[in-house]
């Protein structure tokens, strides 16, 4: 009975480290998709100044056309600006659109993307990068493209990504330890029998072979079980996401771990299992369980 709770327990102990360390493959995954997703959207803007000569607007486009980091780009001028500010601001400022002077006020530009080839995690030094060069060319007013959101953003996900990546380690640390703290008990737990094997001259391997299959059969459960708890979290909270805050729709881009992500987290932790377990098998088959008797009679 004390056995069964001990396993019990430790499956228990085990499943919840599965399942927080699936969250955090899961957690990663979901904000390097938001942030592909919210790269190939993001659209870089250069405003012209008033003086801008005509040259000088075919040389910006030739440049911005042969950068291959570039995609759709295209040249918006004063009349077409004001026509696009006006269909968007007709119900709520139709005086404002009245203005004689409101052409001069907007000025021409040149709108573009970044290209898909861009990884998302370079996206923010190719953005720079790019209206870097951009401010050096003569007619170039100014370069638009959320810097400081977008940098928030990135830094905001690179903290998350690699503070998962830390409490993933620490987490994984303590699976180690107890799964070598269970093992060591069956192992004391039938220490009787095995001196018996090593009094018959049975094979490392051999005494072994049960407690491996016992760490390995512990983690591979746990692990299964663990996947399975943190796809329940994300059903809800996906649910919870589409019912309370459709509006931003960041519901629909949510995914749960893809095979690979699934595939690591089971063979890692069948690797765990037999890791923290040959950790504790060393002395076996080495006269332990006879020096361990020897100690009690002592």
């Amino acid at each position: 009975m004390k056995k069964f709770a001990l396993k019990f327990s430790t499956a228990l102990v085990l499943t919840a480290s599965f399942a927080v360390i699936s969250g955090v493959f899961m957690v990663g995954e979901n904000l390097q998709r938001i942030l592909t997703l919210w790269g190939e959207s993001l659209q870089m803007t250069v405003y012209l100044s008033e003086t801008v000569s005509p040259d000088a607007i075919q040389q910006i486009e030739t440049n911005l056309k042969s950068n291959d980091k570039l995609d759709k780009i295209e040249f918006v001028s004063n009349e077409k600006a004001l026509t696009q500010f006006q269909e968007q601001m007709a119900s709520y400022a139709p005086d404002l659109l009245a203005d004689p002077e409101l052409l001069k006020a907007i000025p021409a530009s040149f709108q573009f993307s970044l290209a898909k080839k861009i990884a998302p995690d370079q996206q923010l030094l190719a953005m720079q990068e790019v209206a870097e060069n951009l401010k050096l060319q003569a007619g170039v007013d100014e370069v638009s493209y959320g810097q400081e959101w977008v940098k928030n953003y990135s830094q905001v996900a690179s903290a998350i990504n690699w503070s998962g990546m830390v409490f993933a380690i620490v987490i994984i640390g303590a699976t180690l330890f107890v799964i070598s703290n269970c093992i060591r008990s069956s192992v004391h737990q039938r220490r009787e029998e095995i001196e018996v094997l090593e009094l018959i001259g049975a094979t490392s391997n051999y005494i072994r072979k049960p407690f491996i299959q016992e760490g390995l059969l512990l983690c591979g459960i746990s692990s299964g079980l663990g996947i399975l708890l943190a796809w329940g979290f994300f059903e809800a909270a996906q649910t919870s996401l589409k019912s309370q805050l459709s509006f931003v729709q960041l519901g629909e881009h949510l995914r749960f771990l893809n095979p690979q992500s699934l595939m690591a987290i089971l063979l890692g932790s069948l690797l765990m299992g037999w890791l923290a377990t040959y950790m504790c098998l060393r002395s076996l088959n080495d006269g332990w369980a006879a020096s361990q008797k020897s100690q009690r009679e002592g």
